[in-house]
């Protein structure tokens, strides 16, 4: 057999494939209204944080001349005046620290303790000419190179391609999505983020509202039809959650509910709470079906309040009719069946009545009707 060549473009594809799923980790985690950014501040930037990373095959130490750290920092002093807004600086690397490395507790010192372990360190020659440029006053004045280092942490060892695509595979985002099609769905993610490249190979943007929503798109075809609705346990009753201001509680009581009726009012508010939160753990993705499942319900509540209008008159508010309509219209409201939101099967009644409360709470409608509704 012949001897296979040891081949460092592999490697470099390798360290470029990493960068990609490290930047797919920090878009998935991000939220609308944010961008990611790729080989343009730093191999990938999120906020104020550039992070560079690093990727080594097999065991590998990260010593006191690591290439890696010196040529890292000798990039941002040379980049400083486009760079010094930033919060952070991150080395990411695969590498451990070894005891014996300068670096061994590097995040626990401050910038002044940084600047001093590596002035005094008499570096090798594959990393003196980084240290040149890093401590030449002439580029950078020492002020602003300890406040670099004050930002530059290293997160060693951090999983390796391999493992790192293994969690990923794990993401929330990913948990409506059967086990063997998870690869292709990570798959078709990291090329979008390479079509952002070619849409604009001047700055490698990921604005995060338009990558959230082309994602339901990319994913829908790997998801499962439906999933189980989470189950929450009914809170335990609490006299004090009804003098706690709540605005739905003060327009169920303008309507003379009673008192256990309000009770099991909060108790659903707080369930169905409880159970978005669980939805959107189970898979952020899903956010935009409970909106649309909650603006079916408001349209149906206006909907049955107006309707019901028709059985009142100026005369209905000479005497308390008004006030009988407006409960009848409210009972009718949370008692009518029900329907699963789309991509779950067993939604509870409790979930579409707390977002009835919900609307109640974050809108100005209200049951009870005015003389101006006439």
């Amino acid at each position: 057999m012949r001897e296979i060549l040891n081949n460092d473009s592999t490697k470099k594809q390798l360290g470029f494939e990493y960068q990609k799923l490290i930047a797919l980790e920090y878009c998935l985690n991000a939220k609308d209204g944010e961008y990611v950014y790729i080989e343009c501040f730093g191999d990938v930037q999120y906020g104020g944080d550039s992070i560079e990373v690093k990727h080594h095959l097999g065991e590998s130490n990260l010593t006191s001349n690591s290439v890696d750290v010196w040529k890292t920092l000798k990039n941002i002093v040379v980049e400083y005046s486009k760079l010094k807004a930033n919060d952070k600086f991150i080395l990411h690397t695969t590498q451990e620290i070894p005891e014996n490395s300068i670096f061994y507790g590097w995040n626990k010192l401050d910038g002044k303790n940084k600047y001093r372990k590596l002035k005094a360190h008499p570096v090798s020659e594959t990393s003196k000419h980084f240290k040149n440029i890093i401590f030449d006053t002439r580029g950078i004045s020492k002020a602003n190179l300890v406040d670099i280092l004050e930002k530059f942490t290293i997160d060693s060892s951090k999983p390796k391609i391999g493992e790192k695509f293994e969690q990923l595979k794990e993401h929330s985002v990913f948990k409506l999505i059967p086990d063997e099609f998870r690869k292709p769905a990570i798959g078709v993610l990291i090329q979008y983020l390479v079509s952002r490249a070619i849409d604009d190979s001047n700055k490698w943007e990921i604005n995060i509202t338009d990558f959230n929503s082309d994602l339901r798109v990319n994913l829908s075809k790997y998801t499962k039809d439906y999933f189980p609705f989470p189950t929450i346990e009914e809170p335990k009753r609490d006299d004090t959650n009804l003098t706690k201001g709540y605005k739905f509680i003060e327009k169920l009581k303008s309507i003379s509910i009673r008192e256990n009726d309000l009770h099991q009012a909060f108790q659903d508010y707080a369930r169905s709470e409880q159970a978005y939160q669980q939805i959107l753990k189970i898979n952020p993705t899903l956010k935009e079906n409970v909106i649309s499942y909650e603006s079916g319900i408001e349209y149906e509540i206006k909907n049955e309040k107006s309707s019901a209008l028709y059985d009142l008159s100026i005369e209905s508010f000479k005497d308390d009719t008004y006030i009988r309509k407006s409960r009848e219209v409210y009972f009718s409201c949370i008692k009518k069946p029900h329907r699963d939101i789309n991509g779950f099967t067993g939604t509870e009644m409790y979930f579409r009545n707390g977002r009835i409360y919900n609307i109640n709470e974050t809108t100005d409608f209200e049951w009870l009707y005015k003389e101006t509704d006439i």
